[in-house]
């Protein structure tokens, strides 16, 4: 029997098994929340009522009613930036660049309960520009020798579906989900490398921004009489819907006084197999979160070599070529909350067991600066330039962040925050200081400084085009409906 065939006989086995449990477990008694189940808002029975004779639970969960909600997002933000203010190059009255962005976009999304034990929950996604042009060949013809080409365009609305899933139940002690769905597998804020399912990974920019998730299928089996649960995955490949491109997953879920232990195994037959681990409790005032992850083989492509002499070549590695190899990443952090003070700080340690030996960063660092000095102001000089911004991002292996936020500063409707990432690794990253204020519930004014600090040939320096200093003044209209 070949490897992928005993893996394949192991994630079947353990299917088998907890379904097997599960029925077993039907037998106690126990109530499941549904809410947590199927997400959404429950609806609880008043004190002193007499229970109906339907389950008040599920009676509330199935209307004929269809949800329809969403949010709105948009901004116009003012910015100035200056490339060497601390050294004396720039002109703190004239700033090198100034800019205008806008950001305009909005999610809309149905929450339909027929019944029950089923729902369909669908979110779409616009954004500004409404169109995006796509570029596609039309024809190519071989004359002479000369391969001749022909185009076309078009204008693509710039409209995305985001999520579409339908949640339904055996006998409401087995759940399952079917469709596109972010998958919920990490504990981290500003890293997670125990997510190891979502198609993109966190922005540390905007941390709590739900991110895109895969087509999937999902079994969830709690253990009845206990907060203790268990999940089954399929993955999808969206470009190449097969068997080979097909993951397996699977996720168990414990409480174990105050605390939560997650563990979880994923499997795909071209790519890296993963375990992680997860955990979250309270210490004292503070809530910590950590999490790990070990790989075998790793589905990032590593640079390793720039040619310094022509032919000019840039050299990476496939995945074939770390198969063997072991990634181990981990992550912890904190997070401190006091409503009554309106404040709230978090905190969080990374360690990147796929980043670069501080020796191979550099040596790649000053090969690709070897080349795009020898090129000049040339496009290919561009292309190496892009490759280096390419390399050097999440290249260190040591990452921190904190975030501390005061809400109703001075006067209620100031806040003020601050947000610092930092790689460790180089000495390189950025310090963010942001005010703003609310004048309505739904619009307010921010200004924000950037600070990019590291120097030279570092991570953040290097993406910043220098230790830049910016400042940008926004104004944001958001709010749900």
């Amino acid at each position: 029997m070949s490897v992928r065939s005993t893996r394949m006989s192991v994630f079947v086995s353990l299917f088998i098994v907890l379904a097997a449990f599960s029925v077993q477990a039907q037998d106690s008694g126990s109530d499941v929340n549904l809410d947590e189940m199927f997400g959404g808002d429950m609806v609880e029975n008043p004190e002193n009522v007499p229970a109906p004779t339907q389950n008040p639970v599920t009676a509330a969960l199935a209307t004929e009613k269809v949800r329809i909600g969403g949010s709105f997002y948009g901004s116009l933000e003012a910015a100035a930036t200056w490339q060497d203010l601390w050294g004396g190059g720039s002109d703190l009255f004239s700033a090198d660049t100034t800019s205008l962005d806008t950001v305009l976009k909005s999610t809309v999304f149905f929450d339909a309960r027929p019944s029950e034990d089923f729902r369909v929950y669908g979110s779409t996604k616009v954004a500004w520009p409404f169109s995006t042009t796509k570029t596609f060949l039309t024809s190519a013809t071989d004359t002479g020798g000369t391969l001749i080409t022909k185009s076309d365009s078009i204008a693509v609305p710039n409209i995305k579906v985001f999520e579409l899933f339908s949640d339904f139940s055996l006998n409401d002690q087995v759940f399952f989900r079917f469709g596109k769905s972010t998958v919920k597998w990490g504990v981290g804020y500003f890293w997670s490398p125990a997510d190891v399912i979502n198609l993109e990974p966190i922005n540390v920019l905007d941390a709590t921004a739900q991110r895109e998730g895969p087509i999937n299928f999902r079994v969830h089996i709690p253990v009845l009489g206990t907060q203790n649960n268990f999940y089954l995955y399929a993955i999808l490949d969206e470009d190449n819907v097969d068997f080979s491109t097909t993951a397996l997953a699977a996720k168990a879920e414990f409480l174990l006084g105050n605390y939560e232990l997650g563990t979880g195994i994923y499997y795909r037959n071209d790519t890296a197999e993963r375990a992680m681990l997860t955990l979250t409790g309270p210490v004292g005032n503070f809530d910590v979160f950590g999490e790990a992850m070990l790989s075998r083989g790793s589905a990032k492509s590593f640079v390793t070599d720039i040619a310094t002499t022509t032919p000019y070549t840039i050299t990476t590695s496939t995945k074939a070529d770390h198969r063997s190899s072991l990634y181990f990443s981990a992550s912890t952090g904190f997070m401190y909350s006091s409503p009554k003070d309106n404040f709230t700080a978090i905190g969080q340690y990374y360690y990147n067991g796929e980043g670069y030996s501080e020796a191979d960063r550099k040596g790649l660092i000053a090969d690709a600066n070897t080349v795009i000095a020898a090129l000049g102001a040339t496009p290919t000089a561009a292309q190496y330039q892009q490759a280096l911004a390419g390399l050097i991002y999440g290249s260190g292996r040591h990452y921190a962040a904190l975030s501390v936020t005061q809400d109703e500063f001075l006067t209620k409707d100031t806040s003020i925050s601050l947000l610092v990432l930092a790689n460790l690794s180089d000495g390189s990253g950025f310090v963010r200081p942001s005010i703003a204020w609310q004048v309505v519930d739904n619009f307010k004014f921010s200004l924000s400084p950037t600070f990019i600090f590291g120097g030279a040939d570092t991570e953040y320096s290097i993406l910043a085009g220098g230790d830049t200093v910016s400042v940008s003044l926004g104004a944001i209209v958001s709010g749900s409906f």
